[in-house]
């Protein structure tokens, strides 16, 4: 049977568009394995598609969120997210991965944050359900598993709450009303409370 072309056009739903979305990336993610849990990778994407649309959200936000790890975790370039679904989808994509070219965990984190931040808009909101989706599943790990965790990741859970900490202020001070947010908060409590690490005060 040929594959339908998931190249958009204006006969083409927002629906369709990330059921096309949702199989290219269980397709091109295949074989992949989350760092954190050793669940299928895209099981991350699918968690962050699902907490935007039961938040009410669709259209080109739904084909990023299952699309967003693609261009940083595979061969697949922007060009070709563009070409099969869309300048929107794409530019979100774009704006969700993160520049190889820079050295360190860290510092990775912190210049696509910065770079989220200044584009605004539906990017944000993505960024913050990933957040949400990320967080939880480090609250997946047993505690003494986690230091393998972070090894395995190139960090350490003392950074990365670090991050997400910085993460929340930063969107805090954006927008207070950002969505995710509370959830944000409410799971990074949770992990600390979990690895004992005293809150910032």
């Amino acid at each position: 049977m040929t594959e339908v072309s998931t190249r958009p056009d204006s006969a083409v739903s927002s629906t369709e568009l990330s059921t096309a979305a949702l199989r290219f990336a269980r397709r091109v993610h295949l074989g992949q394995h989350r760092k954190q849990t050793g669940e299928q990778f895209v099981e991350h994407p699918i968690a962050v598609a699902d907490l935007l649309m039961q938040s009410g959200y669709d259209g080109p936000m739904i084909s990023a969120a299952y699309l967003h790890d693609v261009v940083e975790k595979t061969d697949v370039d922007l060009d070709e997210i563009r070409e099969r679904f869309g300048p929107d989808v794409a530019a979100l994509v774009d704006y969700l991965s993160e520049d190889p070219e820079i050295d360190g965990y860290g510092a990775r984190k912190r210049a696509l944050r910065k770079r989220i931040m200044e584009s605004g808009g539906d990017s944000v909101i993505i960024y913050a359900a990933d957040r949400v989706a990320n967080i939880r599943d480090w609250r997946k790990v047993s505690p003494e598993n986690r230091p393998a965790c972070g090894e395995r990741l190139g960090t350490t859970l003392e950074e990365r709450l670090e991050l997400w900490q910085e993460d929340v202020e930063e969107l805090h001070d954006a927008d207070p009303a950002t969505p995710f947010l509370e959830e944000m908060q409410s799971e990074l409590s949770a992990l600390r409370t979990e690895a004992q690490t005293p809150e910032s005060t």
